[in-house]
């Protein structure tokens, strides 16, 4: 349902306001198959960018799609908790490896060791 809000006395088109229904209803026409979010846009007498917005707000998400981008369920939170934590514990173990094996290098040889002989 339109109604006209704002009415501007510089010869300007007046802003639309949609209600919620009307966007819901403009929405599943655009997911309909055989008709172009322009098409919808040029029916209904609005612009296409509206309708991407529209769009965004009131499709149906996909099966498994967070609610909003960026968010994540719980257990996908914990599960790359879980992931984080074993691959910290496997970078610290290397770490200590590689701190051990350049105080072995580094060492300065013994008096016991071999020299060698010209």
């Amino acid at each position: 349902m339109k109604e006209n809000t704002n009415q501007k006395g510089n010869g300007s088109r007046p802003r639309q306001t949609y209600d919620e229904t009307y966007k819901r209803h403009a929405v599943e026409l655009t997911l309909r198959p055989g008709r172009t979010i322009k098409a919808v846009a040029e029916d209904l007498g609005i612009t296409p960018w509206t309708l991407y917005r529209w769009r965004e707000l009131y499709a149906p998400r996909p099966a498994g799609a967070s609610t909003a981008p960026g968010q994540r369920t719980p257990e996908e939170t914990e599960e790359e908790n879980r992931r984080l934590r074993a691959e910290v514990l496997r970078l610290r173990e290397r770490e200590i490896v590689l701190k051990k094996s350049l105080g072995i290098l580094s060492e300065t040889p013994e008096s016991g060791m071999p020299r060698s002989q010209r």
